[in-house]
């Protein structure tokens, strides 16, 4: 089958990391092939335009808007002057040369507004990107595009914003979020429509705000990238057109550059940050997972204040309780952090009506290990704990209980996964679990599933919706709890600038190859103990429910 052509509207070709990423991915397509780069071009009479448009900038808008366009300018050269020091950062402040790809170049002219901000296009530069039958466009350039361009193509222009279309609108990208303290930040990817953010929504996800403006920035174009690339691979997978879903016209403010006042609180709260993850990375002791149990018949309405807590081990903490019952007793697998090592393992703890003690470690390996997810399989106990740091997801298996377990099978190889659930149900067994799919680690936001007849498989079926959910809101397990024959996958909720800041428990409605869905039953918050600021596990098994705690001593 002959492959779509996409172009690619650029200004050069000296290029961002972000459309030169894109193209690299191109290559392993078997749908679509990017033939073209339109290259938009400026004569120097528009140059000098823009220049001028320039020097009247302080009589039009004034010297304060001036000085606040100025200031954030400084921040950014700041924080790219330190990240660049960084290897996990500095390849995203260098230019990409897109030479390298040999593709066809044309070269148009775009008439440029008044304002410098819509673009349009000449018929004689339309006939010329008619003329190369392409599948696709791909804004990669300035400009917001307007006029006959939109409709040039069989599937018109795809583009990439920022923001999630319906609340955060114009710009700087990713930095309103921060300045509101939103947890999370969006983009979507969207069809072109003449309207102005009304175009057809093709993507839309979110992923943990990080509080440096630039890191949040940086996230923001490698997260999404990916899905661009997953977006014109389902486009391009046959030869019809595309029917796009409408969606509603966006409300909300649209956000310019922030005031000099905002930018300098901006700074302000930055260094603030800096210099508590500093203390704390010296000091290290005030931050204090815990867990809590209580014997109820109703794990779904609760009064948690009366649940009894576990002492914390000195200079260990307890975090991500899972819990089985054998003969009287109920036995729950703890995430066993010790903070001198700073790596976890599997610790065991046996609880009755009367006591809870450590019985011991149940598992420790040379990488971290957490979220000691339990399940029985032929009367077999098995634990499928958090084993991202060795790049798999492991099965154990139990030989003397509680204590004994032997490695029984790597499931997924050469992946970034975190707390992943596992069930049989329907005549399989599927496996829920949060990967992270960029280079920048991020666990938070993405829930994958993979199906297989045999729990020993060797090859899991990726659901065909993969990420079910793109949201940090809903997406990161946190415990599973069965019953009657129903499915509740908990699952964590981020706070601004904070891990496990509360969590929720959602009943799968459907689940088969083709569809998940879930619908959110309750939330816990973190409000029932005194002085707590974080819960992000919850879990229920034979009349006792556990959960943890996030407790910082002052």
């Amino acid at each position: 089958m002959e492959k779509a052509r996409v172009g690619i509207i650029v200004d050069s070709l000296n290029s961002s990391k972000q459309i030169f990423d894109f193209i690299e991915a191109s290559k392993n397509s078997n749908n679509y092939e990017v033939s073209h780069l339109i290259i938009q071009k400026k004569n120097k009479q528009e140059n000098i335009n823009l220049l001028k448009k320039s020097l009247e900038y302080i009589k039009k808008r004034g010297l304060k808007k001036f000085i606040s366009a100025v200031g954030f300018k400084v921040i950014i050269n700041l924080e790219k002057i330190i990240l660049k020091r960084n290897d996990k950062f500095s390849n995203f402040f260098k230019v990409y040369s897109l030479e390298k790809f040999n593709l066809k170049e044309i070269e148009v002219q775009p008439n440029i507004s008044d304002n410098g901000i819509f673009y349009s296009y000449n018929q004689t530069d339309l006939q010329k990107i008619r003329s190369l039958n392409l599948n696709l466009l791909i804004r990669g350039g300035s400009g917001i595009l307007k006029g006959e361009i939109l409709n040039l193509c069989k599937n018109g222009i795809i583009s990439f914003h920022h923001g999630d279309n319906n609340f955060y609108r114009g710009g700087p990208p990713g930095f309103w979020e921060i300045i509101n303290k939103d947890a999370r930040t969006g983009f979507i990817i969207q069809r072109l429509g003449n309207e102005l953010d009304n175009g057809k929504v093709l993507f839309k996800g979110y992923f943990t705000t990080h509080w440096i403006y630039t890191i949040n920035l940086i996230n923001l174009f490698e997260k999404s990238n990916i899905f661009l690339h997953f977006v014109i691979e389902n486009l391009t997978s046959n030869t019809s057109v595309i029917n796009f879903k409408n969606v509603k016209q966006s409300v909300g403010p649209i956000y310019s550059l922030p005031s000099i006042y905002v930018s300098i609180s901006y700074i302000l709260y930055t260094l603030k940050n800096i210099f508590i993850k500093i203390f704390n990375e010296i000091f290290y002791n005030n931050y204090q997972w815990n867990i809590a149990y209580k014997f109820t018949s109703d794990w779904k309405n609760t009064n948690l204040s009366e649940a009894k807590t576990i002492p914390n081990p000195p200079n260990r903490y307890l975090a991500d309780p899972f819990v089985v019952k054998k003969d009287s007793n109920h036995y729950c697998f703890v995430e066993d952090f010790d903070k001198k090592k700073k790596k976890g393992f599997i610790s065991v703890y046996e609880i009755n009506e009367v006591s809870c003690k450590e019985i011991g470690v149940a598992l420790e390996e040379s990488f971290h290990l957490s979220y000691p997810f339990l399940f029985s399989h032929n009367k077999e106990l098995y634990m499928c704990p958090d084993t991202h740091e060795a790049n798999e997801i492991r099965l154990y298996k139990c030989i003397e209980f509680p204590l004994k377990w032997k490695f029984a099978k790597t499931l997924v190889k050469n992946v970034s996964a975190v707390d992943t659930n596992i069930f049989y149900k329907d005549k399989k067994w599927w496996l829920l679990t949060n990967l992270s799919n960029s280079k920048l680690e991020d666990h938070d936001s993405q829930l994958h599933i993979f199906s297989s007849e045999n729990i020993f498989s060797d090859k899991w079926e990726a659901h065909k919706k993969n990420p079910v959910i793109f949201d940090p809101f809903f997406a990161r397990n946190a415990g599973l709890i069965i019953e009657d024959n129903n499915f509740y996958r908990v699952y964590q909720r981020p706070g601004f600038n904070k891990y496990g800041g509360s969590l929720g428990v959602a009943k799968i409605e459907e689940l088969n190859e083709d569809n998940y869905k879930e619908n959110s039953k309750f939330e816990v918050s973190p409000n029932f103990f005194k002085d707590i600021e974080g819960t992000h596990t919850y879990n229920f098994s034979n009349g006792l429910l556990v959960l943890d705690f996030l407790k910082t001593s002052k």
